[in-house]
C-alpha cells in the first residue's frame, strides 16, 4: 500500500486544506504515516504571509525531499520561487491552492475509491474535531498581504456543499474556516448567520465553531445561534488599534467599528472568548500608534493574542511605502505585546475557574493518564482517563491552571 505524509503551516484555511487532501489520498488507497517517517509522496502544505513563513515552508520542503519519492508542495508559497524558495528542490511538484483537487492526477496515482477502504483508514485518523474550508480568496487586497494574489478572488461553497461535507466527515465538532470567511455567501446574496441557521437545522448532535473571521461583512445575527452547538469563541482579526494604520492598511474599518462588534459580542454571549491577531512594526508605525495599540489590548478582554511582526512582502503594497520600521524597533515593540498578550491570557484562565463548560476529548495528553480536551470557549484542558474518552462532549469543571492547560473533572457526559 502507499503511504503519504503531510505537513502543513500557516492558517487554519491551510489545516482545512489538508484534511481534504488526505481525504483524496485515503479513498486512492493510500496509507497516512507521520510526517518525518520515509513515504512515498511528502505533501508540504506551504504558508507565504511572511518571509518567516516562507523560510520554514522552503525548509520543510527541502526535508521532505530526503524521506519521500515524491514531494508535492501546495498551499500560499507553491507559486513563490524567490528567496528561500531558491534552495527547494526543482523536482518538487509545485500544486498552487487552485490545483490542490488534481493531486492524484498529478502525481500520477490511480484513485480507486472503496468504501470500506475509506471510512477504515479516515476513521484511523481518528479527528474529534474537523477543519472545513468552505470560502476561497480574497478581495479586500490589505496592503501587506500576498494572500489575494495566491489566492484569488473571493467565492464560497454552497450551503448544500458544505452540509454534505459536514456529514461525511462524522466529527463531533466542525471548524469553518475561510481566507475571508466573513464574506462566505456574498455573491449570492448570502452570509454566515444563514449558513449556519441551514446546518444547524439540518446536522443534529455536531458542534461549530468559526475560525478566524474579518469585522467588515460579519453579520452579527451570529450571535443570536451561539449556544451548546455554535461554540460561544470568536477569533476576530483586529491588526491594529490605530486609525491611521488600519488606513494604511486597508483594512475597511476604524477601531470604533471593531469594537462596538466587540462589545455587542461580549454582552450578548456570556462566557465568551474573544481572540484575535495584531501586527506590530507596520510602515509608518509611529510611537503613539503602537500605545493606542497597547492601550486598547489592555482595556478589552481578549483570551489570547496572536501577535505578528510585520514582514516586507514583495508584490504588496505596503513593501513599496516609506518609513519602514527598524527591525530593531519593531522586535522591542513584539516583545511588550507579548508580555501584555500573556497577561490577558492567564487573566481569562483564572476568570473561568470554577466554571462548567461543555468540553470535546481531542487526543490523548503527553502525561500518562490523562486525555486533552477543548471547551467550548476554546480553553485548553487535560482530564484524567485514558483513549476510550476520545471524540465524547463532555460536561467539566474547571479547577485550577496548569501552565497553559487547565485542570478540569467531568461533571456529565453527553
Amino acid at each position: 500500500m502507499p503511504t503519504f505524509s503531510i505537513h502543513t503551516l500557516g492558517c487554519r484555511a491551510n489545516q482545512a486544506d489538508s484534511e481534504q487532501l488526505a481525504q483524496i489520498l485515503l479513498s486512492a488507497g493510500f496509507e497516512e504515516v507521520a510526517f518525518g517517517q520515509p513515504a512515498d509522496c511528502q505533501v508540504i502544505n506551504t504558508c507565504t504571509v511572511t518571509r518567516e513563513a516562507d523560510r520554514k515552508s522552503a525548509q520543510m520542503v527541502r526535508r521532505a525531499a530526503r524521506l519521500g519519492e515524491q514531494v508535492v508542495v501546495t498551499g500560499c508559497g507553491a507559486a513563490q520561487k524567490g528567496g528561500a524558495w531558491q534552495r527547494v528542490p526543482s523536482t518538487a511538484l509545485r500544486l498552487p491552492p487552485d490545483q490542490r483537487e488534481q493531486i492524484l492526477e498529478k502525481i500520477g496515482a490511480q484513485h480507486c475509491p472503496s468504501g470500506e477502504r475509506l471510512e477504515r483508514n479516515w476513521l484511523r485518523r481518528d479527528r474529534a474535531r474537523a477543519l472545513l474550508r468552505i470560502q476561497e480568496g480574497c478581495d479586500q487586497f490589505c496592503t501587506f498581504c500576498i494572500v489575494p494574489y495566491v489566492r484569488g478572488r473571493a467565492r464560497s461553497q454552497t450551503r448544500e456543499w458544505v452540509l454534505e461535507q459536514v456529514l461525511q466527515l462524522g466529527a463531533q465538532e466542525v471548524v469553518l474556516s475561510g481566507i475571508h470567511l466573513s464574506a462566505w455567501g456574498r455573491e449570492r446574496d448570502e452570509d454566515l448567520a444563514d449558513l449556519l441557521e441551514f446546518l444547524l437545522a439540518r446536522s443534529e448532535g455536531i458542534r461549530y465553531r468559526l475560525s478566524s473571521v474579518e469585522p467588515d461583512l460579519f453579520p452579527r445575527r451570529v450571535f443570536e445561534l451561539m449556544d451548546e452547538r455554535l461554540c460561544p469563541h470568536l477569533h476576530l482579526v483586529l491588526q491594529h488599534a490605530s486609525d491611521s494604520v488600519l488606513q494604511r492598511m486597508h483594512r475597511g474599518y476604524q477601531l470604533a467599528d471593531y469594537d462596538a462588534l466587540v462589545q455587542e459580542f461580549l454582552a450578548r454571549v456570556p462566557g465568551a472568548s474573544l481572540t484575535t491577531d495584531l501586527m506590530v512594526g507596520f510602515p509608518g508605525e509611529t510611537d503613539q500608534d503602537f500605545e493606542t495599540l497597547m492601550d486598547y489590548v489592555r482595556r478589552t478582554p481578549f483570551a489570547r493574542i496572536h501577535v505578528f511582526p510585520y514582514s516586507q512582502r514583495p508584490g504588496t503594497s505596503a513593501a513599496r511605502f516609506p518609513d519602514q520600521v527598524p527591525e530593531a524597533v519593531c522586535q522591542i515593540r513584539r516583545d511588550r505585546l507579548l508580555k501584555l498578550a500573556e497577561r490577558k491570557r492567564v487573566a481569562f484562565q483564572r476568570q473561568n475557574l470554577g466554571q462548567v463548560r461543555e468540553a470535546l476529548v481531542e487526543s490523548e495528553s503527553e502525561r500518562p493518564g490523562w486525555m486533552k480536551a477543548t471547551s467550548d470557549n476554546f480553553l485548553p484542558l487535560l482530564l484524567r482517563g485514558g483513549p476510550a474518552l476520545r471524540g465524547k462532549r463532555l460536561l467539566c469543571r474547571l479547577q485550577r491552571r496548569w501552565g497553559e492547560q487547565i485542570i478540569a473533572v467531568v461533571e456529565e457526559g453527553f
